[in-house]
């Protein structure tokens, strides 16, 4: 028999990656990241939120970015691309110079990761357009979705690579 799931374990998970986020660490660490997702956060809550769908995926792409960029900078991988636009390169560049203190099970998530953040980039550049290439129109549910998966991809990968230096 099927039970319904325990809507505590759910909160208790939301909880655990916005304590993350929102740890003294993590905004020491990662300021401009999390300065900008606050702010999609805010804007999704807002009763006009419906006229600030682009400006939260704008606001995600530039954490993403940022984060990115932050962890180039924390690890200095020789390979990585100059181009801050360029998160996912990037972020492989950093995985790959960190490989050698990772884990293989660990390796191999860092790396489907990546592919996770790919998604993640294309809901957030569909966000910042307003779906123009699509021709669906936004919803609240698509900017929900920008705002979490942004927050638990860069959580997972924040995680990870802070795993590697214990």
């Amino acid at each position: 028999m099927l039970r319904a799931p325990d809507l505590r374990t759910a909160e208790n998970v939301e909880k655990e990656v916005r304590g993350h986020l929102c740890s003294d660490e993590f905004k020491r660490s990662y300021e401009s990241v999390y300065d900008k997702w606050s702010q999609a956060e805010s804007l999704l809550w807002e009763s006009d939120s419906d006229k600030q769908y682009t400006t939260v995926g704008h606001l995600c792409r530039e954490a993403l970015q940022d984060f990115a960029d932050a962890l180039v900078n924390k690890h200095r991988p020789p390979e990585a691309d100059p181009d801050k636009a360029h998160s996912i390169s990037r972020i492989r560049a950093v995985i790959e110079v960190r490989k050698d203190s990772i884990a293989s099970t660990e390796r191999e998530f860092l790396n489907e990761l990546v592919s996770y953040w790919h998604a993640v980039s294309n809901l957030v550049q569909r966000q910042e357009h307003g779906a123009q290439r699509n021709g669906a129109p936004l919803k609240w549910e698509d900017a929900r979705r920008v705002v979490f998966q942004t927050l638990v991809v860069m959580y997972e990968v924040d995680r990870s690579l802070s795993k590697t230096n214990s």
